[in-house]
């Protein structure tokens, strides 16, 4: 089974350098542009599923990208909740050293979530595909579930702050009956 991540388009938080959590931040015109310009990619697939996290921007690149289907919108999908910091510049955020959990996507002193946290839901969204397994599955989400969903396939912790998964990249996961594995960061081909 193909697990294809397709991150949402830019949001009004990002493009105001905010975090935003798991509050409604809408897309931009130039995150509307993203979700149309991602469709080619996509558009040669059949998707047996199409899921999306039941935030606004997610749901919204899915319309866009694939306007044929409906997704199923679920929780488990959306971004880490950053609670008291939803809303907040993050470039000051994370340059403050009195902060260090904000760096290690440790949200639990502000009342948000922490990695293993966030891991717990998404294997909770993972067991669901692999008892019912099939051929092709895109998920439209964010990009905490798109690190979140490489800790899965490499089997190990690593720093969320090097990698980044931009605005509507596509990251292709299989499964083999067993385990996940990476096939493709920022696809753009059949693989």
């Amino acid at each position: 089974m193909k697990l294809f991540l397709i991150r949402h388009g830019q949001s009004e938080a990002n493009l105001s350098l905010c975090y935003a959590g798991q509050t409604d931040s809408k897309l931009t015109e130039l995150g509307r542009q993203q979700a149309v310009d991602v469709r080619p990619i996509l558009s040669n697939i059949k998707f047996d599923r199409v899921y999306s996290s039941d935030l606004s921007r997610a749901l919204e690149t899915q319309k866009l990208a694939l306007p044929a289907y409906t997704a199923e919108t679920t929780p488990l999908l959306r971004e880490f909740a950053v609670g008291s910091l939803a809303g907040k510049p993050f470039i000051k955020l994370e340059s403050d050293p009195a902060l260090v959990s904000v760096r290690k996507r440790d949200y639990t002193p502000f009342g948000g979530e922490n990695a293993d946290m966030v891991y717990d839901r998404l294997r909770q969204f993972l067991s669901g595909l692999e008892e019912n397994p099939c051929e092709n599955v895109a998920a439209f989400v964010h990009n905490g579930i798109m690190l979140t969903m490489l800790r899965v396939a490499i089997g190990t912790d690593f720093d969320y702050g090097a990698t980044r998964s931009g605005n509507c990249a596509v990251h292709v996961f299989d499964y083999d009956g067993k385990t996940w594995r990476l096939l493709s960061w920022n696809y753009m081909k059949p693989v």
